[in-house]
């Protein structure tokens, strides 16, 4: 009878499957430098690269992003072409143990990311993976980066604004930067801040839009959700977006312009209009005569608009 007994626990434990596959750990986690950032994760077992490799389960986004990233990641189709996504290598190695995700450019500093993970990941056998504490559902891993050391920090140059654009103004205001150094500066992170009537200061985070990083003796446009294109601009400047509609909220065109650029971090790079008030330009922009010349009234004048050149 005790050999009976044996002989069915052995079966029963025998016919028990094997546990599911859940996350095992994710890096980074905390804060790292803005262009070191490789995401990693690790499997308890071998996943399926179906949703994986091709980008429709796993991203990189901006954490504001998230929560709509990974409910489209957890859809039947996935994530769909134009999310508002990183681009990233995706990369299943080890056998479908690891996902490795590498940004095509390095993340903009002192900014919070995510990695999302769709529930409908499966493992190599078909079955569902499990997030770390072992239910399923999408996985939301949050970092961040950190500001550029000082000794990484561009050499750069705020050289031309238009505050008083033709209507629809937030259509055609600008600012433009020029690369004083020797290698391409990429402005996603940096900060753009202007003065108001009151004195108070109001900023933005300059966000990639159009283009790569600012060569080296190049420029780069800094303009409105709302830029329509309605300036000639050399094929290939790049842009970025400093207000979500106006540009910078809006440029006031009853008073002179006041800018300047800060690096990620908040450390002054450049003013346009800010040491020295500069003149009030009607119709016209405000120009920086000698890029690499300081912000004095001396080097400030009213140009023809041309950004971008």
């Amino acid at each position: 009878m005790r050999r009976l007994l044996i002989v069915a626990l052995a079966a029963a434990c025998q016919a028990l499957p094997e546990p599911l596959t859940r996350v095992e750990r994710i890096a980074p986690a905390g804060t790292v430098a803005p262009g070191e950032v490789v995401v990693e994760v690790r499997f308890t077992a071998p996943v399926s690269p179906d949703g994986l490799a091709d980008g429709r389960r796993a991203a990189l986004c901006r954490s504001t992003d998230a929560p709509a990233v990974a409910a489209a990641a957890s859809a039947e189709a996935g994530i769909p072409a134009g999310a508002q996504v990183v681009p990233a290598a995706i990369e299943l190695t080890d056998g479908g143990l690891r996902l490795v995700l590498r940004p095509e450019r390095p993340l903009w500093p002192m900014a919070s990311w995510a990695l999302v993970l769709g529930k409908g990941i499966r493992d190599a056998e078909g079955r569902p993976v499990l997030d770390p504490a072992g239910r399923q559902r999408a996985v939301v891993h949050p970092f961040e980066t950190g500001d550029l050391p000082a000794g990484a920090l561009p050499a750069l140059a705020l050289v031309e604004a238009l505050a008083q654009a033709a209507a629809p103004a937030a259509g055609g205001e600008y600012a433009e930067v020029e690369n004083l150094g020797s290698a391409p500066a990429d402005l996603a992170g940096f900060r753009l801040a202007k003065r108001t009537a009151s004195g108070a200061e109001v900023r933005c985070t300059l966000e990639p839009m159009a283009g790569a990083a600012v060569a080296a003796g190049g420029r780069g446009l800094l303009v409105g959700g709302a830029w329509d294109g309605r300036h000639a601009v050399p094929a290939g400047t790049p842009h970025y977006r400093c207000g979500a509609s106006a540009f910078l909220g809006g440029l006031a065109d009853d008073r002179p312009v006041s800018l300047r650029l800060e690096s990620p971090g908040g450390a002054p790079l450049s003013g346009l209009g800010w040491d020295a008030a500069a003149p009030r330009c009607a119709a016209a922009a405000l120009v920086r005569l000698d890029p690499g010349g300081p912000d004095q009234a001396a080097n400030l004048a009213c140009g023809a608009p041309s950004p971008g050149s």
